[in-house]
C-alpha cells in the first residue's frame, strides 16, 4: 500500500525531473543562440568587402533566428564612400538592407546613449529603416547603435512579426556584442577595399605599404593632438638580411620577408597598423598604447619572429626593434610630430642594432 510519504516523494521526483528537463532545454536553446551568433561573427570577420558584411547580416540573422523577419544597416555616409563601395562592381546596386541616414536622422533614432532601442514597430521608422520588408507584418523592432572609436556611426536594426519579441525587458547583451563586432568589421572591410582601390598594399608581403602608414600616422597624430591619448610607434628591422640574400638567394629572402610580416601581424589588435616601411624594415603604429604596453607587444613580436624556422636545416632569423611613444603631458620639440615620432623609434632601433641585435629598445625622451 502506497503511503502519503511515498506519494510526496514521487511527486517531488517528478518535479525535479521536469526541472532538469527544462534546464536542459534552456541550455540547448542558449547553445543554439550562441552558435548562431558565432557563425555570423566569423563570417563578418572573414569578409573582404562591405557588401559581404551587409549580405551576411541581412541573410544569416533571419535564417538562424526565425523570429527575426528583417535586418538592415543604417549608416552615416557624408562622403558617399560606403555607397560608392557598394556600387563598385559593374552593375551593382546598393542592397536594400543598407540605408544611409543623415546625422539628424540618426539622432532622431534615440540611440546616441549607446543603448539599444527596443519596442513596438514605429511605422515611420520601419518605412525608413526596412525598405525591403513588408512593413505591415512587423510588430516589434530593435535598433542597436554602432560605435567605432567612441563615435556613433549608425545602427544595426532588426524587426520581428511578433509584437512581443523585442521588448524593453529583453536581454540585449548578445545583440550589443554583435553590433560592436559589426562596427569593427565594417571598418575592416572598408579599409581593405580602400587598400585595393588606392594601391596601399605591399605586393610582396600583403600588408600595408609606406603610403598607407604615412596616411594613418597623420590621422593618429591629429587624434593625439585633440584628445591626448597615447600613441606608440615601432620600427622592426630584420637582422643581417643582406647575408640571408647572399647565402640563400633572393627568393628565400622574399619568403623571409613574407613570413616575418605574418609573424608581426599575428600580434596586432584591431586599429593597429603594420606596414612594410622599406626593404627589410617594418613599421607599426599602435593607437591608445603606452610605452609599457607597446614594449610588451614589441617583445612578443620579437619572440614570434625568432621562433620562425627556414630551410631543411631549420635556420632562424631575428629582428631588432625600436619603440617611441607620445604619452602623458610630453610634447615633442618639433613641428612635425609624426616625423619626430618615427625618428625616435628609428634611433631606438639603431641602438638595438649597436648593442647586439635581436632586442627591443624603448626611446625615452628627455
Amino acid at each position: 500500500m502506497t503511503s502519503a510519504r511515498d506519494l510526496e516523494i514521487a511527486e517531488l521526483h517528478k518535479e525535479l525531473t521536469n526541472i532538469r528537463q527544462g534546464l536542459g532545454a534552456l541550455v540547448r536553446h542558449n547553445e543554439r543562440i550562441w552558435a548562431g551568433f558565432r557563425q555570423i561573427e566569423i563570417g563578418m570577420i572573414g569578409a573582404q568587402s562591405l557588401r559581404e558584411v551587409v549580405e551576411i547580416l541581412s541573410a544569416q540573422i533571419p535564417a538562424l533566428f526565425p523570429h527575426v523577419a528583417c535586418v538592415s544597416l543604417a549608416c552615416l555616409d557624408p562622403a558617399r564612400e560606403l555607397t560608392q563601395l557598394l556600387q563598385a562592381a559593374p552593375g551593382a546596386a546598393v542592397p536594400g538592407s543598407f540605408v544611409v541616414v543623415s546625422p539628424e536622422q540618426l539622432a532622431a533614432l534615440d540611440v546616441a546613449s549607446g543603448k539599444p532601442r527596443l519596442g513596438p514597430s514605429d511605422p515611420a521608422l520601419v518605412e525608413r529603416l526596412f525598405p525591403d520588408c513588408d512593413r505591415r507584418e512587423l510588430g516589434s523592432m530593435a535598433l542597436i547603435p554602432l560605435k567605432l572609436r567612441g563615435q556613433l556611426i549608425g545602427c544595426l536594426n532588426q524587426a520581428s512579426r511578433d509584437p512581443g519579441h523585442f521588448s524593453k525587458t529583453s536581454a540585449t547583451d548578445l545583440i550589443e556584442h554583435l553590433a560592436a563586432v559589426t562596427a569593427m568589421c565594417i571598418d575592416n572591410a572598408v579599409n581593405h577595399e580602400r587598400q585595393k582601390i588606392d594601391g596601399l598594399t605591399d605586393a610582396l608581403t600583403g600588408i600595408a605599404n609606406r603610403r598607407l602608414f604615412d596616411h594613418r600616422l597623420r590621422e593618429e597624430i591629429s587624434h593625439w593632438a585633440r584628445h591626448g591619448r597615447p600613441l606608440s610607434c615601432i620600427l622592426a628591422d630584420i637582422d643581417r638580411f643582406k647575408e640571408i640574400n647572399d647565402r640563400h638567394g633572393h627568393g628565400v629572402g622574399d619568403q623571409v620577408l613574407r613570413d616575418v610580416a605574418a609573424a608581426l601581424a599575428r600580434n596586432l589588435r584591431f586599429g593597429d597598423v603594420l606596414a612594410r616601411y622599406g626593404g627589410e624594415e617594418f613599421c607599426l603604429l599602435l593607437p591608445a598604447t603606452t610605452a609599457a604596453v607597446g614594449a610588451a607587444i614589441a617583445e612578443r613580436m620579437r619572440q614570434g619572429v625568432a621562433a620562425l624556422a627556414f630551410g631543411d636545416d631549420r635556420w632562424h632569423v631575428t629582428v631588432s626593434v625600436g619603440l617611441a611613444c607620445l604619452e602623458g603631458n610630453f610634447r615633442p620639440p618639433a613641428e612635425d610630430v609624426g616625423g619626430w615620432l618615427v625618428e625616435q623609434a628609428d634611433a631606438a632601433l639603431y641602438r638595438a642594432k649597436q648593442s647586439g641585435r635581436n632586442k627591443v629598445i624603448v626611446s625615452m625622451p628627455a
